[in-house]
Protein backbone atom coordinates (compact mmCIF):
# COMPACT_ATOMS: atom_id res chain seq x y z
CA UNK A 1 0.00 0.00 0.00
CA UNK A 2 1.26 3.49 -0.87
CA UNK A 3 2.12 5.42 2.31
CA UNK A 4 2.45 9.16 1.84
CA UNK A 5 4.18 11.57 4.16
CA UNK A 6 4.77 15.27 3.83
CA UNK A 7 8.32 14.65 2.62
CA UNK A 8 8.67 11.29 0.92
CA UNK A 9 7.37 7.81 0.25
CA UNK A 10 9.19 4.58 1.00
CA UNK A 11 9.44 1.91 -1.67
CA UNK A 12 9.21 -1.83 -1.10
CA UNK A 13 13.01 -1.96 -1.26
CA UNK A 14 13.28 0.59 1.56
CA UNK A 15 14.48 3.45 -0.64
CA UNK A 16 13.13 6.93 -0.10
CA UNK A 17 10.95 8.24 -2.91
CA UNK A 18 11.06 11.99 -3.41
CA UNK A 19 8.17 14.32 -4.08
CA UNK A 20 8.83 14.20 -7.83
CA UNK A 21 8.24 10.43 -7.79
CA UNK A 22 5.22 10.88 -5.55
CA UNK A 23 3.76 13.26 -8.12
CA UNK A 24 4.48 10.71 -10.87
CA UNK A 25 2.43 8.16 -8.95
CA UNK A 26 -0.56 10.52 -9.02
CA UNK A 27 -0.37 11.85 -12.57
CA UNK A 28 -2.46 9.86 -15.06
CA UNK A 29 -0.55 9.35 -18.30
CA UNK A 30 -2.27 7.69 -21.26
CA UNK A 31 -0.40 4.94 -23.08
CA UNK A 32 -1.98 5.54 -26.50
CA UNK A 33 0.44 6.55 -29.25
CA UNK A 34 0.23 9.75 -31.26
CA UNK A 35 0.59 8.41 -34.79
CA UNK A 36 1.28 10.96 -37.53
CA UNK A 37 -1.35 10.86 -40.29
CA UNK A 38 -0.44 8.80 -43.36
CA UNK A 39 -2.36 9.65 -46.51
CA UNK A 40 -0.13 7.58 -48.78
CA UNK A 41 -1.27 4.14 -47.65
CA UNK A 42 -4.25 2.19 -48.94
CA UNK A 43 -5.68 1.62 -45.47
CA UNK A 44 -9.02 0.28 -44.40
CA UNK A 45 -9.91 -1.97 -47.33
CA UNK A 46 -12.52 -4.55 -46.36
CA UNK A 47 -11.51 -8.19 -46.09
CA UNK A 48 -10.60 -10.83 -48.57
CA UNK A 49 -12.09 -11.93 -51.82
CA UNK A 50 -10.41 -15.31 -51.77
CA UNK A 51 -7.62 -14.29 -54.13
CA UNK A 52 -4.07 -15.36 -53.38
CA UNK A 53 -1.45 -12.87 -52.26
CA UNK A 54 1.67 -12.67 -50.11
CA UNK A 55 3.01 -9.95 -47.89
CA UNK A 56 5.91 -9.20 -45.59
CA UNK A 57 5.86 -7.96 -42.01
CA UNK A 58 7.52 -4.69 -41.15
CA UNK A 59 8.81 -2.19 -38.66
CA UNK A 60 6.44 -0.44 -36.36
CA UNK A 61 5.52 0.82 -32.92
CA UNK A 62 4.48 3.61 -30.61
CA UNK A 63 3.63 4.15 -27.01
CA UNK A 64 0.38 2.84 -25.70
CA UNK A 65 -3.34 3.62 -24.63
CA UNK A 66 -6.28 4.44 -22.48
CA UNK A 67 -6.13 5.28 -18.79
CA UNK A 68 -7.23 2.70 -16.25
CA UNK A 69 -6.35 0.28 -13.52
CA UNK A 70 -5.37 -3.35 -13.64
CA UNK A 71 -7.83 -6.18 -13.37
CA UNK A 72 -8.27 -8.79 -10.73
CA UNK A 73 -8.81 -12.53 -10.65
CA UNK A 74 -7.51 -12.88 -14.19
CA UNK A 75 -10.13 -10.73 -15.90
CA UNK A 76 -9.16 -7.50 -17.59
CA UNK A 77 -10.57 -4.47 -15.88
CA UNK A 78 -8.23 -1.83 -17.24
CA UNK A 79 -8.57 0.40 -20.06
CA UNK A 80 -2.63 -0.85 -20.22
CA UNK A 81 13.43 -1.72 -33.92
CA UNK A 82 12.56 -2.80 -37.02
CA UNK A 83 10.71 -6.05 -37.66
CA UNK A 84 10.46 -8.79 -40.16
CA UNK A 85 7.79 -11.35 -40.93
CA UNK A 86 6.42 -12.71 -44.14
CA UNK A 87 3.06 -13.73 -45.52
CA UNK A 88 2.13 -16.99 -47.17
CA UNK A 89 -1.01 -18.36 -48.78
CA UNK A 90 -3.39 -21.01 -47.53
CA UNK A 91 -5.48 -22.73 -50.22
CA UNK A 92 -9.10 -23.67 -49.79
CA UNK A 93 -9.93 -21.38 -46.85
CA UNK A 94 -12.88 -19.03 -46.51
CA UNK A 95 -12.35 -15.44 -47.57
CA UNK A 96 -12.98 -12.78 -44.96
CA UNK A 97 -15.90 -10.62 -45.97
CA UNK A 98 -16.83 -13.10 -48.69
CA UNK A 99 -18.26 -16.54 -49.02
CA UNK A 100 -16.38 -19.77 -49.38
CA UNK A 101 -13.19 -18.94 -51.21
CA UNK A 102 -12.62 -20.78 -54.42
CA UNK A 103 -8.98 -19.77 -54.38
CA UNK A 104 -6.38 -19.24 -51.71
CA UNK A 105 -6.93 -16.84 -48.84
CA UNK A 106 -3.92 -14.63 -48.06
CA UNK A 107 -2.14 -15.08 -44.75
CA UNK A 108 -0.54 -11.73 -43.98
CA UNK A 109 1.56 -10.65 -41.02
CA UNK A 110 3.61 -7.92 -39.42
CA UNK A 111 6.30 -8.23 -36.76
CA UNK A 112 7.41 -5.66 -34.19
CA UNK A 113 10.61 -6.07 -32.17
CA UNK A 114 11.81 -4.10 -29.16
CA UNK A 115 15.24 -3.89 -27.46
CA UNK A 116 15.88 -5.68 -24.19
CA UNK A 117 15.86 -3.61 -21.03
CA UNK A 118 14.35 -0.37 -22.36
CA UNK A 119 11.30 -0.22 -20.11
CA UNK A 120 11.02 2.78 -17.81
CA UNK A 121 11.83 2.28 -14.10
CA UNK A 122 9.10 1.54 -11.61
CA UNK A 123 9.03 3.92 -8.63
CA UNK A 124 7.95 1.41 -6.01
CA UNK A 125 9.38 -1.96 -7.12
CA UNK A 126 11.90 -3.63 -9.34
CA UNK A 127 9.97 -5.13 -12.28
CA UNK A 128 10.23 -8.85 -13.02
CA UNK A 129 12.03 -9.81 -16.24
CA UNK A 130 8.74 -10.53 -18.01
CA UNK A 131 7.64 -6.90 -17.59
CA UNK A 132 10.06 -6.12 -20.46
CA UNK A 133 8.10 -6.09 -23.73
CA UNK A 134 10.21 -7.59 -26.53
CA UNK A 135 7.79 -7.39 -29.46
CA UNK A 136 4.96 -9.18 -31.18
CA UNK A 137 3.79 -10.79 -34.40
CA UNK A 138 0.29 -10.14 -35.76
CA UNK A 139 -1.03 -12.62 -38.32
CA UNK A 140 -4.26 -12.51 -40.32
CA UNK A 141 -5.65 -15.81 -41.61
CA UNK A 142 -9.01 -16.97 -42.89
CA UNK A 143 -10.00 -17.67 -39.27
CA UNK A 144 -9.18 -14.25 -37.81
CA UNK A 145 -6.21 -12.51 -36.19
CA UNK A 146 -3.55 -14.02 -33.95
CA UNK A 147 -1.26 -11.74 -31.94
CA UNK A 148 1.75 -13.42 -30.35
CA UNK A 149 3.46 -11.12 -27.84
CA UNK A 150 6.99 -11.77 -26.63
CA UNK A 151 8.05 -10.86 -23.08
CA UNK A 152 11.57 -11.23 -21.71
CA UNK A 153 11.89 -14.72 -20.25
CA UNK A 154 8.41 -15.74 -21.43
CA UNK A 155 4.84 -14.90 -20.47
CA UNK A 156 3.91 -15.84 -16.88
CA UNK A 157 0.80 -17.76 -15.86
CA UNK A 158 -0.14 -15.00 -13.41
CA UNK A 159 1.06 -11.77 -11.81
CA UNK A 160 2.73 -13.61 -8.92
CA UNK A 161 0.87 -11.79 -6.12
CA UNK A 162 -2.24 -9.73 -5.48
CA UNK A 163 -0.47 -6.37 -5.31
CA UNK A 164 0.89 -6.14 -8.86
CA UNK A 165 -0.57 -6.24 -12.36
CA UNK A 166 0.45 -5.70 -15.98
CA UNK A 167 -1.43 -4.32 -18.97
CA UNK A 168 -0.37 -5.01 -22.56
CA UNK A 169 -2.21 -3.02 -25.20
CA UNK A 170 -2.28 -3.19 -28.98
CA UNK A 171 -3.43 -0.06 -30.82
CA UNK A 172 -4.91 0.07 -34.30
CA UNK A 173 -5.25 3.01 -36.70
CA UNK A 174 -7.50 1.47 -39.33
CA UNK A 175 -7.67 4.34 -41.83
CA UNK A 176 -4.29 6.10 -41.55
CA UNK A 177 -5.62 9.35 -40.05
CA UNK A 178 -3.45 9.01 -36.92
CA UNK A 179 -6.38 8.35 -34.58
CA UNK A 180 -6.53 5.06 -32.65
CA UNK A 181 -9.77 3.41 -33.75
CA UNK A 182 -9.53 0.09 -31.88
CA UNK A 183 -7.59 -1.21 -28.86
CA UNK A 184 -7.11 -4.84 -27.80
CA UNK A 185 -5.80 -5.30 -24.24
CA UNK A 186 -4.48 -8.12 -22.08
CA UNK A 187 -4.26 -7.85 -18.30
CA UNK A 188 -2.62 -10.21 -15.84
CA UNK A 189 -3.62 -10.53 -12.19
CA UNK A 190 -2.92 -13.16 -9.54
CA UNK A 191 -5.52 -15.45 -11.09
CA UNK A 192 -4.24 -15.28 -14.66
CA UNK A 193 -4.87 -13.35 -17.87
CA UNK A 194 -7.98 -11.58 -19.15
CA UNK A 195 -8.78 -9.58 -22.29
CA UNK A 196 -10.58 -6.36 -23.18
CA UNK A 197 -11.66 -4.77 -26.45
CA UNK A 198 -12.28 -1.06 -27.07
CA UNK A 199 -13.90 0.44 -30.15
CA UNK A 200 -13.18 4.15 -29.82
CA UNK A 201 -15.59 5.12 -32.62
CA UNK A 202 -18.69 2.98 -32.10
CA UNK A 203 -20.64 3.06 -28.85
CA UNK A 204 -21.59 -0.31 -27.41
CA UNK A 205 -18.94 -2.41 -29.15
CA UNK A 206 -16.40 -2.48 -26.30
CA UNK A 207 -16.28 -5.37 -23.85
CA UNK A 208 -14.36 -7.26 -21.17
CA UNK A 209 -13.65 -10.96 -20.75
CA UNK A 210 -15.95 -13.17 -22.81
CA UNK A 211 -17.76 -10.09 -24.13
CA UNK A 212 -14.52 -8.79 -25.66
CA UNK A 213 -14.48 -11.44 -28.39
CA UNK A 214 -10.79 -11.91 -27.56
CA UNK A 215 -9.08 -14.96 -26.09
CA UNK A 216 -5.74 -14.70 -24.28
CA UNK A 217 -3.38 -17.29 -22.78
CA UNK A 218 0.34 -18.07 -22.53
CA UNK A 219 1.43 -20.53 -25.23
CA UNK A 220 4.97 -21.74 -25.79
CA UNK A 221 6.47 -18.77 -23.95
CA UNK A 222 4.42 -16.19 -25.89
CA UNK A 223 1.26 -14.43 -24.77
CA UNK A 224 -1.26 -15.26 -27.51
CA UNK A 225 -4.40 -13.28 -28.28
CA UNK A 226 -6.92 -14.36 -30.90
CA UNK A 227 -9.92 -12.45 -32.21
CA UNK A 228 -12.18 -12.42 -35.29
CA UNK A 229 -11.73 -10.14 -38.29
CA UNK A 230 -14.70 -7.99 -37.30
CA UNK A 231 -12.89 -6.82 -34.16
CA UNK A 232 -10.73 -4.82 -36.61
CA UNK A 233 -13.75 -4.11 -38.83
CA UNK A 234 -12.60 -6.74 -41.34
CA UNK A 235 -9.91 -4.47 -42.79
CA UNK A 236 -6.82 -5.91 -44.45
CA UNK A 237 -4.43 -2.94 -44.21
CA UNK A 238 -3.88 -0.67 -41.22
CA UNK A 239 -1.26 0.58 -38.72
CA UNK A 240 -0.62 -0.74 -35.23
CA UNK A 241 1.69 -0.74 -32.19
CA UNK A 242 2.19 -2.31 -28.76
CA UNK A 243 2.67 -0.89 -25.26
CA UNK A 244 2.80 -2.24 -21.73
CA UNK A 245 2.81 -1.13 -18.10
CA UNK A 246 3.63 -3.06 -14.91
CA UNK A 247 3.40 -2.09 -11.26
CA UNK A 248 1.30 -1.97 -8.14
CA UNK A 249 -2.37 -1.33 -8.77
CA UNK A 250 -2.16 2.16 -7.30
CA UNK A 251 0.38 3.33 -9.90
CA UNK A 252 -1.08 1.65 -13.00
CA UNK A 253 -2.07 4.33 -15.49
CA UNK A 254 0.59 6.74 -14.18
CA UNK A 255 4.20 7.60 -14.97
CA UNK A 256 5.27 5.66 -11.85
CA UNK A 257 4.54 2.32 -13.54
CA UNK A 258 7.26 0.49 -15.49
CA UNK A 259 6.34 1.14 -19.12
CA UNK A 260 7.52 -0.07 -22.50
CA UNK A 261 6.45 0.38 -26.08
CA UNK A 262 7.34 -1.53 -29.20
CA UNK A 263 9.05 -0.11 -30.97
CA UNK A 264 9.89 3.32 -29.60
CA UNK A 265 8.93 6.83 -30.62
CA UNK A 266 5.27 6.55 -31.65
CA UNK A 267 6.34 5.05 -34.99
CA UNK A 268 3.46 2.86 -36.21
CA UNK A 269 3.86 -0.53 -37.85
CA UNK A 270 2.17 -1.16 -41.15
CA UNK A 271 0.05 -4.23 -41.57
CA UNK A 272 1.08 -5.93 -43.75
CA UNK A 273 4.41 -4.40 -44.72
CA UNK A 274 5.83 -5.18 -48.15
Amino acid sequence: MLLATSLALTSASGCAIGRKDEDAAKEKVPMAPAFPPDTGGDFGAAGGSGSASTSAGGAGGGTGGSNGTGGSGGSATSVPGPGGGSGTTVPGSTGTGGGAGGGAVPVTSSTITDPKGDLTPSVLDRPPSWADLRGGRLTRTGDGFELRIQLEGGAPAGAGDEEHTMNIASFFDLDGDGTIDVEVWANVASGGWGAAYYDNDTKGRSGFGDKSGVTVAPEGGDLVLRFPHERLRSVERFRWSLASEWGRYEVIGTAAAARDDAPDGDAPARFPNA
